[in-house]
């Protein structure tokens, strides 16, 4: 490797150092190297220091070219690591370096996340049962934090469960299909992919409080959209006090008021979507930009949907009435 290293760094496109730099980075996959090795491979080939970080599973390893581990974070040429690893890796070279050693260095670390994916897989992998285990209410914590740490999940960081239908394969890392529904266990206030049909997140929580954002997970689901206009991703924290309405849906107030909607809405092809935009935006001309029609037409549809429901849909009362109504609707159809 030590040759190797220094054929690299004369980047002699003749050489081929390209090429074998990927090939070295294969050689390490093939021979099972974990993400240590490998980080040491790419600081060494590259002459500056090289990392890995992945706060998720607690792994930080960062090595000088000389070969020594010392502790850093990421700078210079930064890559994340690809779906579903929430993580990156690093070549700490300056940015006044010249396009071939520039194109190197991409080599470089692309063979290095590559490689460290490789170890990921071979070393994280995911067993469902041991996620079920985790988000399960009635377990014990001290059961629940060892399922964590099996899981790579650090102690101190925080974490929010998804649940939905159709879950991306990008997102399968930590997950598990429990009942009917997909779930995910991800690093909280990250990007996430939608689920291909409906979905909620729970609140950010430490590893032991994962049920919790299960369950308040579960319960925001009630409150997707399916087959109508609507979101189709809920997040719990932004329903606010809305849930509330789950455990009262079966009143006879809510009984009569979700009644009256499923008699008008289905005598309008447009009703359901005319009502739920005149909820969501905030006028009846924004409404109406939202439906493609013109705000005339909106205003009749309101006035004739208003007198079949027996109030104003556009007032504020009337308003407020119809965006209970349809949340009592939506969370009486969604029985999860």
């Amino acid at each position: 490797m030590r040759g190797l290293a220094g054929r690299s760094r004369s980047v002699d496109p003749d050489a081929g150092a390209a090429a074998q730099v990927a090939a070295h980075f294969d050689a390490l996959v093939e021979a099972g190297a974990g993400p240590e090795k490998a980080v040491r491979a790419a600081a060494v080939l590259a002459g500056c220091p090289a990392g890995v970080l992945d706060r998720t599973r607690r792994l930080r390893v960062r090595v000088l070219p000389d070969g020594r581990r010392v502790d850093g974070e990421p700078s210079g040429v930064v890559s994340p690591l690809p779906a579903p690893h929430h993580g990156v890796v690093w070549l700490e070279r300056t940015s006044d370096v010249d396009r071939a050693r520039s194109e190197l260095d991409g080599v470089v670390v692309d063979r290095l996340a590559a490689a460290v994916v490789a170890a990921l897989d071979r070393t994280w992998s995911v067993d469902p049962a041991v996620v079920e285990l985790l988000l399960d209410p009635t377990v014990d914590q001290g059961t629940r934090a060892t399922a964590a740490r099996r899981l790579g999940l650090g102690e101190d960081a925080r974490f929010a469960v998804t649940v939905g239908i159709g879950v991306p394969a990008g997102r399968r890392a930590l997950g598990a299909r429990i009942g009917d529904f997909d779930v995910v266990v991800e690093a909280a206030y990250q990007d996430r992919e939608p689920f291909s049909t409906c979905s909620a997140t729970g609140p950010a929580v430490g590893p032991v409080d994962l049920p919790l954002s299960y369950q308040q997970a579960r319960v925001a689901l009630r409150f997707a959209a399916v087959d109508e206009p609507g979101p189709a991703h809920v997040d719990f924290e932004a329903l606010g006090g809305i849930p509330a309405l789950a455990d009262g849906c079966d009143s006879p107030a809510a009984v009569a008021e979700t009644a009256l909607l499923d008699r008008v809405v289905p005598m309008y092809p447009w009703a359901l979507a005319t009502l739920t935009a005149v909820v969501t935006e905030p006028s009846l001309r924004s409404a109406a930009v939202v439906l493609g029609v013109h705000h005339s037409t909106l205003q009749n549809r309101a006035e004739v949907l208003g007198q079949a429901l027996g109030y104003s849909v556009a007032g504020p009362d009337g308003r407020m009435r119809l965006a209970v109504a349809l949340a009592l609707r939506r969370v009486r159809r969604n029985r999860w």
